[in-house]
């Protein structure tokens, strides 16, 4: 499989670069602005966290289904998550940055951006992201509890 690098990380995906890279709904999003398109070759298991589309002081409300995944490391706790991935809070340290997980089946074909998410919202950053661009529907499942903690070290 494909190792994608960025900024000293990189990530085994099943895909290859598409010669064009998409547009992005948040250039800010991605750490010096950098990404990379890519084709899904296979199937991808990644986790996708949320607030069930309920508001928090210092976020906003999101639901299971979106555009932004998290692939690479998620064994870590959710103030990790939040700051490694700049989830939008105010201070992920503090303010609720997910109450719900969710599993994102993507299908081979899947056009994804892929990179290192920027300090955003008062995180550091630092950790892999993609961003659905187009390709088959993106299939989520909600996670009872926390099983999160428990997957394998990487989506």
């Amino acid at each position: 499989m494909p190792i994608f690098s960025f900024f000293g990380k990189s990530v085994t995906l099943s895909a290859v670069l598409v010669s064009e890279k998409a547009t992005t709904r948040d250039q800010s999003a991605w750490r010096h602005g950098i990404y990379t398109t890519v084709r899904l070759t296979g199937r991808l298991s990644a986790l996708r966290v949320h607030t069930a589309g309920r508001t928090f002081p210092g976020r906003q409300a999101s639901g299971q289904a979106g555009a932004w995944i998290l692939i690479g490391d998620v064994i870590q706790t959710s103030a990790e998550l939040a700051n490694s991935r700049s989830l939008p809070t105010e201070n992920p340290s503090s303010m609720v940055a997910f109450t719900h997980t969710s599993e994102a089946l993507l299908a081979a074909n899947t056009v994804l951006n892929i990179g290192i998410a920027s300090a955003k919202f008062g995180g550091a950053g630092g950790e892999f992201q993609a961003e659905y661009v187009c390709g088959p529907t993106i299939q989520f499942t909600s996670l009872a509890g926390r099983h999160w903690h428990g997957s394998a070290g990487h989506a």
